[in-house]
């Protein structure tokens, strides 16, 4: 059966380095994934907002900073938790889908690839965020979700 969705070796090398580089992580990580557009339909690691991330983003609130405006995106997240006075990194997935993706083809790319996703990285949480994290209701939200 032939795959809409091309995930290449350096893609699945990136998420397997980040899940082991993550694991003990103190602070906030990402990683923020693409579709390339017709003809490949590849996935692949968005290295500019993956960089930007790395060095902008210290809590959930900052995430929509980094993230485009009108284009889904899958972003990867090692998020530190502390429960019980024990420290752990939660592995979650985000599907980012704002609401001002005007685009239906980009909207049915990014939901056809959901389980891809799910299963290649292999996150502890799936969450679909639409909200944009622009207020600080929604970011509490998303928080709250993560953290349960």
């Amino acid at each position: 059966m032939s795959q809409l969705y091309q995930l290449s070796d350096h893609t699945r090398a990136a998420i397997r380095q980040f899940r082991l580089a993550t694991s003990r992580a103190d602070a906030l990580q990402t990683l923020v994934l693409a579709i390339r557009p017709k003809p490949s339909y590849e996935i692949v690691v968005d290295n500019d907002a993956t960089e930007e991330a790395a060095g902008e983003v210290s809590g959930l609130e900052d995430l929509a900073e980094v993230l485009p405006d009108n284009t889904p995106r899958f972003v990867l997240l090692a998020y530190p938790l502390t429960s019980d006075g024990r420290q752990r990194t939660a592995l979650v997935l985000l599907h980012w889908k704002p609401a001002t993706v005007v685009s239906q083809e980009w909207k049915m790319l990014y939901a056809g690839a959901t389980e891809l996703m799910r299963s290649e990285c292999s996150p502890q949480k799936f969450l679909e965020v639409s909200s944009g994290l622009e207020e600080d209701a929604d970011v509490e939200d998303l928080r709250s979700q993560i953290q349960s």
